[in-house]
């Protein structure tokens, strides 16, 4: 059985801040199985000061965040696509930071 989930976010950071950041915290996931996979995909914009843009994953029983994916403004300024498979064996959340 093929079931979809989806959820949209926008975040935008003015560049003029250096210092600013934010992360975006997705609901709790279940576990992932042969079955039953998460996909994420995502559209973004990084200019060359933006600094880095990164994906990362915490499961509910520990404390840190695990840094999955990441992508860094050097030489860009365009939009870019990106996808993510997640497989997790707990409970998990996904987290965006700029």
């Amino acid at each position: 059985m093929n079931s979809s989930y989806w959820e949209s976010y926008f975040l935008s950071l003015s560049s003029e801040m250096r210092s600013s950041s934010a992360t975006l915290r997705t609901n709790v996931f279940l576990p992932t199985d042969e079955e039953h996979v998460c996909q994420i995909t995502f559209h973004y914009w990084i200019s060359q000061t933006s600094g880095t843009l990164m994906v990362g994953l915490q499961k509910t029983s520990e404390d840190t965040i695990t840094n999955i994916w990441q992508d860094s403004g050097e030489l860009q300024n365009q939009w870019k696509a990106k996808t993510i498979i997640i497989n997790s064996t707990e409970k998990y959340e996904v987290s965006t930071q700029r």
